[in-house]
């Protein structure tokens, strides 16, 4: 990607090209930021079907964890996927939020959807949704910049 940026100094414009020598994921990290993906869009899916139940049934903070869990699980993955300075900050947030999110569902699963990534910890699907957090706040730390310019 090429990027023309313009400088003004002493009433000229001096334009400049900056090259983006970053290249795109392949291999491995192409999986794990597709199966953040896909877990987030699953989770997504069956918040609205879990809110409308819990609403329904008057349980307004069964609701509210179910939806902040899956929104917290959207903009993890989005800030995963963009890649930016301020977006993988977000992305890092989101997943502690996750983090802290299931260990609360262990300690108060009453609170929590059973179709939730926090319902105990993500038991309702075989731990898959804390090992995801685990393993995205693991690409966060390793695929950072400053990692990868000392790796280089």
């Amino acid at each position: 990607m090429m990027v023309v940026a313009a400088r003004k100094g002493d009433n000229e414009h001096v334009s400049e090209q900056l090259n983006d020598t970053r290249t795109r994921a392949r291999g491995w990290p192409v999986v794990i930021i597709a199966a953040l993906c896909v877990g987030a869009a699953v989770f997504v899916w069956r918040a609205v079907v879990a809110v409308t139940e819990a609403v329904v049934a008057g349980n307004y903070l069964v609701a509210v964890t179910t939806i902040v869990a899956a929104l917290t699980w959207l903009a993890g993955c989005v800030g995963v996927v963009h890649n930016g300075k301020r977006m993988r900050r977000l992305a890092a947030i989101a997943w502690l939020i996750n983090l802290l999110g299931a260990g609360a569902g262990l300690i108060w699963p009453e609170y929590f959807a059973r179709v939730s990534p926090w319902f105990e910890a993500g038991s309702t699907y075989y731990y898959l949704p804390t090992l995801g957090v685990v393993v995205a706040l693991a690409w966060l730390a390793w695929s950072r910049p400053a990692a990868l310019a000392a790796r280089q």
